[in-house]
């Protein structure tokens, strides 16, 4: 498996990835006019350009083709965590979020935080996130309940010196 930088090519493959995780996986946690908002997903809507490159967006990539990929913006916005729905548990979130939180500390980005859905809570929570809100929003006429998360990396040098 390898993982690198999503470019503008790869729009079309992470729409239907997202897709198709959402309608095969969204029924577990949502109702079928939620699972059905969430994946409406258009490749080339400025949303989801903006979604996958107006941040740093890791693609996991194999001889089957792209497994999942996951976005963090420079003020350290987690934008996105995807794995393919045949994929899950394997491993392929984990390499991820491994990516996300090197490309952080290259950065110096000192704290992580994301709106998690149902699906990637699980996957927050194991890399040390802590939830501290939720919300309801609406997306497509369809009402969601989001976890606010966060993991503060490094704490402020203040009073040193």
């Amino acid at each position: 498996m390898n993982i690198r930088t999503a470019t503008a090519t790869d729009l079309s493959a992470l729409a239907a990835l997202l897709q198709e995780t959402v309608l095969a996986n969204g029924p577990q946690h949502y109702t079928p006019a939620q699972t059905e908002a969430w994946a409406a997903v258009d490749a080339s809507s400025l949303r989801f350009h903006q979604l996958i490159l107006g941040v740093t967006t890791y693609v996991a990539e194999a001889d089957t083709g792209i497994l999942g990929f996951a976005g963090i913006g420079d003020n350290g916005y987690v934008a996105s965590t995807y794995v393919r729905h045949d994929c899950l548990h394997q491993g392929i979130g984990s390499l991820l979020m491994q990516a996300v939180l090197t490309h952080a500390q290259e950065k110096q980005i000192q704290r992580l935080y994301a709106e998690a859905s149902e699906f990637s809570l699980g996957l927050f929570t194991k890399f040390g996130f802590h939830q501290y809100d939720t919300e309801i929003v609406d997306r497509n006429g369809v009402q969601f309940t989001r976890y606010f998360v966060e993991r503060v990396l490094a704490e402020s040098a203040v009073g040193l010196g």
